[in-house]
């Protein structure tokens, strides 16, 4: 997993090289997230993720309409109560039980400003692409199953874009999105969440 994201992270800062002479034309935004399971997720995992981060790398073609590279990372975990569960061969087995779930996403992603010379500007923007997902669950301390997966996932997000600074470049920027993530796996049909974001943008020169 870790390897996974050093590997997109370095093409994600090679895009931003290549195209960063177009001054002002690229911006990145770093984004701390907060993401709570919804529909069948919260099966298996109910609580909120307040362990999550993103990265965009925008470009900007005019003022209204950007497109770009949309990465980061939110992990849930969750542990449950001492129970009784079937094991695979039908013995009984008393164990508190717990999962770990990271999702990694990368996503290409547009991005449309409706009121870019505004105080605060209100904008629409999706992402389209796959999750790197790595899926445990423990019986006691022993990994009970697992399995890493990469899949399709699309993300629709509504948001604030709010200027600050005298040149009025960089921004704070709070959304929130909805994360459709198909993941068929141990009785687990999706993992979707809806998400908040909270972060900051500035252009890179």
């Amino acid at each position: 997993m870790k390897k996974s994201i050093f590997i997109f992270s370095v093409l994600a800062l090679g895009l931003s090289a290549a195209v960063s002479a177009q001054s002002n034309r690229v911006t990145l935004q770093v984004n701390y997230s907060v993401a709570a399971p919804v529909g069948d997720f919260k099966n298996v995992v109910d609580k909120t993720s307040f362990l999550g981060f993103g990265a965009d790398i925008m470009y900007n073609f005019n003022p209204k309409f950007s497109l770009g590279f949309s990465t980061g990372s939110q992990d849930f975990y969750q542990k449950h109560p001492r129970q009784v569960y079937k094991s695979g061969d039908g013995s009984d087995i008393s164990a508190v039980v717990s999962y770990s779930i990271q999702t990694v996403p990368l996503l290409a992603k547009g991005k449309y400003n409706f009121l870019p010379n505004a105080v605060v500007q209100p904008y629409l923007a999706l992402g389209a692409g796959g999750n790197l997902i790595a899926y445990r669950q423990f019986a006691g301390e022993f990994s009970n199953s697992s399995k890493t997966k990469f899949g399709f996932a699309v993300s629709p997000e509504a948001g604030v874009r709010i200027p600050v600074g005298k040149s009025q470049k960089a921004a704070i920027n709070l959304s929130a999105g909805y994360n459709y993530m198909p993941f068929k796996y141990d009785g687990i049909d999706r993992l979707d969440n809806v998400s908040v974001r909270a972060g900051v943008a500035f252009p890179l020169n």
